[in-house]
Order: structure tokens, then C-alpha cells, then sequence
């Protein structure tokens, strides 16, 4: 039988996460699925975990690399072994929630004009697990100019139509951020994409991953999108520009509000012709909270957010809450669950940890 979801995994030295990974996706709800796994040339026992559940569960189907080809030629590799009407990312360090692909199944099946979507989720890193996206938009529009300033898509909780990922494949020039390059794209080839407000994946942070060991490659990789995207939508901004936006936006390395402001008064004036203004006042607001959240002063933070048209400031505020608060509400149910208890944090970054009696997640 055909499966409805093919999950695709690629591999390298995955085996203290692999088990537990491999684990969450054969106890979904959601039966009719297969798990595509590329082992890109694993040195360490990977080979030997993935034949156990090869042998056991007919679903897994386990493909090794003949040389490492990296992750965006391995995933090409897996889509175009794919069988499924749909196909699911899933990372080896990473724990599908037991309902994920049910709830990403449905959502598909009940949006057929959404080309990919991703969802909600929980990071977790030396035992200690918090809220991710809380109170943030997840309709098209929000993405599409939210993928201005970041990456608003989690790459290991996407779920797409297989017509379009075997159409338009991951960019194998690229060694980091090959899932930005193929989110723009697709929003400049007119696909929509949206999240599905539900908590489904917890998301592993932990030292070696590509993220934390590759921060040049990344930022080099990632002003090559963005002037692609930029200028497709509005044009290239300058040097000085661009030395901000990849330092004091995308990264918030080297936050500046005096620089924000220049930066804000510019993209409003670039995108009055392809967004909404209320949408772009959306995605800098956005910028404002996360710098808050790093830390910058309420004070210089207010002495930037006045600069937003003050309906638009309550209007966005009273969303905020309300869809934080509701985003926040399903994370703790699924913490509860898990057997987690709430420690810290904010109302809308509640931070938890594994309780003495609590479920291994």
C-alpha cells in the first residue's frame, strides 16, 4: 500500500539521539507512513541502529551513501525515493510528538492550497525544554515578510506536498542554510506556505549541531539568499546595510536601535508596493521582542516601538497576548504530558524539566 507520508531523515554520526528519534516517528498515531533514512557515510554505530529497526518495522528503509554528500544532497537523495502524497522532514536528534503527522496530515488534506507547512514546538537542551514561536503569526503573508528579517520555518517539523519538494529539491551549493534558499524560493515561486499552530516536535539544541559550528558559513550563506530575495521583492540594500541586517537583524549580534530605525524607515519605503504596511510593521515588532528578550532595556526598546503608529502598537499588543497565551496553554498540556514540570521562565517562554517521577520524552 502507497503510503500517505514518507518521512525523510538524513544521518551522520547520529547514534546517541537516533534511537529515541527513529522511536517517536514508529509511535505516531498516524500509521500509513514510511521513514526514509539516508546514512551519509556514519562512522560510529548509526549503520548498526538503523538495520535493528530496518529488520523489525518495514516501514524504515534505510539507504546508505556511497561517499558523504552532505545534508542537502542526501535529502534530494531521500525525496527522490519518496513515495508518499506528502513528505515530512525529521532530524536523527530530534522527537516527533505522537500526534504530529496525524495533525499534519489533516491540515494538508484540509488546505490544499498550502504547499508546505511546518508547526509549533519545544526546544530541549541539558534536560531543560521551553516554548518555541509563541504568540508569533503563522499565515502566509506574516511568513513571506517575515522571511525579510529571518527564518521563521523549523526545518525538522515541515511537512510538504511531494509535487513540490521533487519540483523544486534543496540547493546543493549550499552547506547550512539550504532550508531558508528553498523557503524564499518558493514564496517567489508563488507556493504558499503556513504553520500549523500546534505544539508536535521537541526540537534537540545542543553543541554539535550545523547551527552552532558553522556561524561564518551561515552568515555568508545567508546574505546570498537575502539579496536574491530582496531584490526580487524590493532591491539590493548597501553594504553598510547589509553589514546590519545580517549582524543586528537576522543574528541580533550587535543590536542597535539607532540603526533599527534607519533600517525600519527603509524597508517600509522598499515593500510599500508588494506588502501590507501593517505586515511589516508585524515582522519589525518582532525584531523589537526578540531583542528584548536578549536582553536590551525596556527603555530603549519603547524608545523604538514609538516610532510604530500607536493603533497599530495596541492592536498588535492585545494579538500578541491572546494567541501567546493560547500557544503557550497547548505547550504546557504537552509538557504535562511528558511528565515535565514548569520551572521559570516567562509567560511567554515557560521554561520546564523533567520531574523525579516524569516519562522519558
Amino acid at each position: 500500500m502507497r503510503p500517505d507520508i514518507s518521512v525523510i531523515m538524513s544521518v551522520y554520526n547520529g547514534e546517541t539521539y537516533l534511537e529515541e528519534a527513529i522511536e517517536s516517528v514508529r509511535n505516531q498515531t498516524f500509521r500509513n507512513w514510511e521513514l526514509i533514512v539516508i546514512n551519509d557515510c556514519s562512522t560510529d554505530s548509526t549503520a548498526e541502529i538503523l538495520a535493528v529497526f530496518a529488520a523489525k518495522d518495514e516501514r524504515i528503509k534505510v539507504h546508505p551513501n556511497e561517499v558523504n554528500l552532505k545534508l542537502p544532497k542526501s535529502l534530494n537523495k531521500a525525496i527522490s525515493l519518496c513515495e508518499g502524497k506528502y513528505i515530512a522532514r525529521m532530524d536523527a536528534d530530534d522527537i516527533c510528538l505522537p500526534t504530529r503527522l496525524e495533525k499534519q496530515y489533516r491540515f494538508m488534506e484540509e488546505n490544499p492550497g498550502v504547499a508546505l507547512s511546518s508547526c509549533r514546538f519545544m526546544t530541549v537542551k541539558n534536560g531543560v525544554y521551553m516554548s518555541g514561536g509563541a504568540g508569533g503569526r503563522c499565515d502566509h503573508e506574516a511568513l513571506r515578510a517575515m522571511l525579510l528579517t529571518i527564518n521563521p520555518i523549523l526545518h525538522p517539523g515541515v511537512i510538504a506536498k511531494a509535487e513540490v519538494l521533487k519540483k523544486f529539491n534543496y540547493d546543493t551549493t549550499l552547506t547550512c542554510t539550504e532550508d531558508l534558499e528553498l523557503w524564499t524560493r518558493l514564496v517567489l515561486e508563488n507556493q504558499t506556505i503556513q504553520i500549523l499552530p500546534e505544539c508536535l516536535l521537541i526540537y534537540r539544541l545542543h553543541d554539535k549541531q550545523i547551527t552552532s559550528t558553522t556561524l561564518e558559513r551561515q552568515r555568508t550563506e545567508v546574505l546570498g539568499i537575502q539579496r536574491k530575495y530582496y531584490g526580487a521583492l524590493l532591491r539590493e540594500p548597501d553594504e553598510a546595510m547589509q553589514n546590519f541586517y545580517i549582524n543586528g537583524i537576522y543574528f541580533k549580534d550587535h543590536a542597535d536601535i539607532g540603526k533599527f530605525l534607519q533600517y525600519a524607515k527603509w524597508l517600509k519605503r522598499e515593500t510599500a508596493k508588494n506588502f501590507d504596511r501593517s505586515i511589516i510593521n508585524y515582522v519589525l515588532f518582532e525584531v523589537l521582542a526578540e531583542y528584548k528578550r536578549r536582553g536590551m532595556s525596556k527603555a530603549t526598546v519603547l524608545k523604538a516601538a514609538l516610532s510604530f503608529p500607536p493603533c497599530f502598537l495596541v492592536k498588535e499588543i492585545l494579538r500578541r497576548k491572546k494567541t501567546a497565551k493560547t500557544d503557550i496553554a497547548k505547550c504546557v498540556k504537552v509538557a504535562n504530558a511528558l511528565g515535565l514540570k514548569q520551572t521559570g521562565g516567562t509567560k511567554e517562554y515557560p521554561i520546564f524539566e523533567q520531574s523525579i517521577t516524569g516519562v522519558r520524552k
